[in-house]
């Protein structure tokens, strides 16, 4: 589980960055949409760590 805590945190930073790239480049909601589209990433990945569905390594 911890590895796919990784995989999540790092598509959630790369989005965002990407989505405010964009966001600052003009396109404002191609920016936002990306922008909450990586949120979620970020939310399952905190679910994952307040139900503790991660083994205990």
């Amino acid at each position: 589980m911890r590895l796919l805590r990784n995989i999540l945190n790092i598509v959630f930073i790369f989005g965002a960055l990407i989505g405010m790239y964009i966001y600052y480049k003009g396109n404002t909601e191609t920016g936002t949409i990306i922008i909450i589209i990586a949120m979620a990433f970020k939310f399952i990945e905190v679910v994952i760590r307040l139900l503790k569905l991660e083994d205990k390594n």
